[in-house]
């Protein structure tokens, strides 16, 4: 959004950001009469805008290969001549136009492809343009085609007749088509709402936490408010339509939750979800006055909780993954494991760096987890959040591999999610439940190196493989190793929690082992294994198609 006279210019991401929190249009608005100077973009949003920018020069390349005739508008020139060259282009029909610039009235834009359709008559003669956009995601989101609907709409004005479809260029190369007529009422809607906002702002304005928190430039401006306004939203396990019901009965922040009776009620507010909140917030507000830290254990029900966790056993594993989202397709790149053997941790793992190799480790992963369980038959696989079980389902469906074995850690409840028994099991005066918020209770001093999140040993990577720097590795090694460690002592802190009597995990009933049955699945996998390898070299006869049985 900039300002020229009296006149405001708006932008498809302007659009967007008001479809995704009304809030920070109002800032934008405000930010015009006293601009205020953003910090640079960390690391992280410019390795995802540079990964961006390569989808987008590798999709040009790939046009220039497919079409006749292409164009690049220069992006260091002012609006009015990329406006004119981009003019230009479309007269003469260039096959190809790469950041055409468009303007009209109080809209302008920049649309990353204009693609010539034929036999589709506009201004321009017997053929016409239609927008194309790259995007890392793998499916197409509305704020996508809202963004497409900007262009098109601007084009429409141009060639004097709109375009037939919209193309989203997803992370993984496919190309998502979607009707222009199908989704053009929307954009009307939206950009009338949207641009009645911005000629009548209100004169003051609050911003709630939601998903558009994620990318928007105002969210540490948000939080700061937040904080020093003890926000409903700093409540653990609070969601919007909560806070929302207790903004309409006068209960507006954390504080003022942290003192409502036991006898309250809020209309849409279950009196026990209600009860949860306020014990929360009364923890809360304990802490950030006084900065001791509480936990408090919540009353042992059946199958939950602190009963989710079974017996210590030596063989004991301790499991977590790495990923990559910016890899074509996503890639997990590490497994790591850390079991204990005389008395010492060990560190078991297990890496990728492509598609191939990503098989490998996971197979590599589970028979490791197969053999060590066959050596002590009580032991469990510990992990935190459900990200890893996921994972392991994922991967044995996608690779055609290891899905009797994953099917039996799953059926034997081998695996144990820390994070359902946090939960569950105990209330604490921290502000969210991660592991890293639980480490302030049993983990002195801290982390330390460079990499200390997820975020942070997904940048490492990608900058591993730019440089090959075998350091960098070490470093997300041994932030995996750590997070392996840190699940130990989750768990260790949590038997520690334990109500005197209380159970331990109840063994699930012995699953009757079919031997032909489980040599049949592997001999499926094998099959179907065979007919991938040979699709790929490109030599599969019909009957390769035939030999696969179904799974049972």
């Amino acid at each position: 959004m900039i300002r020229q006279g009296e006149q405001l210019i708006f932008s498809a991401s302007d659009l967007i950001n008001f479809m995704g929190c009304a809030h920070a249009t109002f800032l934008d608005i405000r930010n015009l009469a006293a601009p205020i100077a953003f910090p640079p973009d960390d690391e992280a949003a410019v390795l995802l805008q540079d990964k961006g920018l390569e989808h987008e020069r590798t999709y040009y390349t790939r046009l220039c290969s497919e079409r006749r005739t292409s164009i690049e508008i220069p992006g260091d020139i002012p609006l009015a001549e990329r406006v004119e060259l981009t003019r230009k282009a479309m007269r003469d029909g260039v096959d190809v136009i790469y950041q055409g610039a468009f303007r009209d009235g109080c809209w302008h834009g920049y649309a990353d492809f204009l693609l010539r359709v034929e036999e589709r008559r506009s201004k321009l003669g017997d053929y016409a343009y239609e927008v194309a956009d790259t995007k890392l995601a793998r499916t197409a989101k509305p704020k996508h085609l809202l963004q497409l609907c900007v262009y098109a709409d601007l084009l429409a004005r141009e060639q004097e007749t709109a375009p037939e479809r919209l193309h989203v260029v997803l992370g993984d190369g496919s190309i998502a088509s979607i009707r222009f007529s199908g989704v053009v009422h929307y954009f009307n809607v939206a950009r009338a709402r949207f641009e009645a906002y911005a000629e009548s702002p209100p004169a003051a304005s609050a911003g709630n936490p939601c998903g558009h928190c994620t990318f928007c430039r105002w969210a540490a401006t948000c939080e700061a408010d937040w904080d020093a306004n003890n926000h409903l939203s700093l409540v653990a396990g609070m969601s919007r339509t909560q806070a929302e019901a207790m903004r309409a009965v006068g209960i507006t922040s954390l504080l003022e939750l942290s003192n409502v009776a036991a006898d309250a009620r809020v209309p849409g507010i279950q009196p026990a979800a209600l009860e949860r909140l306020a014990a929360q917030a009364r923890l809360q507000a304990h802490q950030r006055a006084t900065g001791e830290r509480r936990t408090e254990v919540l009353s042992v029900s059946p199958n939950r909780g602190f009963a989710r966790l079974p017996k210590p056993d030596a063989g004991d594993i301790f499991f977590d993954m790495e990923g990559d989202p910016l890899f074509e397709g996503g890639l997990e790149y590490l497994f790591g494991l850390v079991v204990t053997e005389a008395g010492k941790e060990r560190f078991v793992p297990f890496w990728a760096h492509d598609r191939e190799e990503e098989k490998q480790a996971f197979q590599n992963t589970v028979d490791f987890i197969t053999a060590r369980l066959a050596e002590h038959a009580d032991a469990h696989i510990y992990h935190y959040a459900s990200y890893e079980e996921s994972a392991l389902k994922r991967l044995a469906m996608y690779h055609g591999t290891r899905e009797a074995e994953v099917d039996d850690l799953l059926r034997g409840e081998k695996l144990v999610d820390l994070y359902k028994v946090v939960r569950e099991a105990i209330r604490t005066s921290e502000p969210r439940y991660s592991i890293k918020n639980m480490e302030a209770f049993y983990l002195e001093g801290g982390r330390t190196g460079d990499v200390k999140t997820a975020g942070d040993s997904i940048v490492i990577y990608e900058r591993w493989r730019r440089l090959g720097d075998a350091k960098l590795l070490s470093g997300i090694a041994e932030y995996n190793e750590f997070d392996c460690h840190s699940t130990r002592l989750c768990r260790d802190w949590l038997i520690s929690l334990r109500p005197a009597g209380s159970s331990w995990k109840e063994k699930p009933e012995p699953k009757v082992t079919d031997q032909a049955k489980i040599e049949e699945r592997r001999e499926s996998e094998e099959k179907t294994a065979q007919v991938t390898a040979a699709l790929l070299d490109g030599i599969v006869d019909d009957w390769h198609w035939h030999s696969i049985e179904p799974m049972r």
